[in-house]
This record gives C-alpha cells, structure tokens and sequence, in this order.
C-alpha cells in the first residue's frame, strides 16, 4: 500500500511538472508570437512613414504620430514637441525642402513592454536638402504606443555619423 502510494504521487507529481513545463513553453510560444508580430508591425510602419514622406502624404502623419509626440531631429538641437502646432501646417513646406530620395533601414530590434514598443536600427539616406544631396548613415531610435487598434510614434531620436556628406 504505501509503495502503491508512492507510485502514484511520483506519477501525479511527473503529470504536473510536465503539464508546467508544456503551459510556460506555450505560454513563452505565444508570447514570442506575439512580440514578433507586434515587431513586423511596428518597423511596417516605420517604414511606411518614410515612403508616405516621399509621396508628401500629410494624412499619413495626422495618424502616425501621437497628438504629444516629440523629437529629436539629427539638425535640430531643439526638442520638437506638438506635432499639430508645429509639424503638420509646416508639412508641405518641409517635404519640399527635405526630400527623401531613398532610405534603408538595418539591423532593427523592437522590443515590447505590453502596449509599448521601443524600434531601434541603424539607417543610409540620400536626400536632397534645399537643392544640396546628401548621403549619411545613421541611428534612429522610435517608440511607439498601441492606441486603440494603431501603432503611433510618441518619440523619435535621430542622429546622423560623422562625415555626412
């Protein structure tokens, strides 16, 4: 009797470890599954900002950006805060004198902390900025907020490497 006992505790115990191990390890699935989707979306979108910058897609950006978004643009020392009071009037002005002539993005990473996504990669630009092209490399670092069913960029922080030309 008492080694029948033992018997089925040490099974009964066995069933348990085994059903944790199978709920975390699909637990951990899901949940990589879920960051790698939330991640194709977020640099989808990030992406998608710059193709909607070429096509001078003012709509785009009402939805893109939080109403408090901020910025740190690579020529500007300043703090760019109110994206409706001083990004969107200017929009038309500023895709005329910055224009996007192509752009790539390497090496992104997203990482996510529930409805928070943080994209950071390294980019290569050719624009033509007031009739001068130039070409430059650079670091970018966007964070984005789920707001409803939208992925919209609360912060942006860009600087360019040394030797932009």
């Amino acid at each position: 009797m008492k080694i029948r006992l033992s018997l089925v505790l040490f099974v009964l115990a066995l069933f348990a470890a085994v059903w944790g191990v199978s709920a975390i390890t699909g637990y951990a699935s899901t949940e990589a599954q879920r960051h790698e989707e939330i991640a194709r979306a977020v640099i989808a979108r990030e992406k998608e900002s710059f193709s909607a910058w070429q096509r001078k897609d003012k709509a785009f950006f009402t939805g893109f950006m939080a109403d408090d978004a901020t910025y740190f643009g690579a020529m500007n020392p300043y703090l760019e805060t109110d994206p409706k009071v001083n990004f969107l009037p200017k929009f038309e002005q500023m895709t005329e004198m910055f224009k996007m002539l192509d752009f790539q993005m390497y090496n992104p990473r997203v990482q996510v902390y529930g409805d928070t996504a943080i994209l950071t990669y390294n980019s290569a630009a050719t624009v033509n900025m007031g009739g001068r092209v130039m070409n430059y490399t650079g670091k970018m670092t966007s964070v984005y907020v789920k707001q409803g069913d939208t992925w919209r960029v609360v912060h942006g922080h860009e600087s360019i490497n040394a030797g932009a030309q």
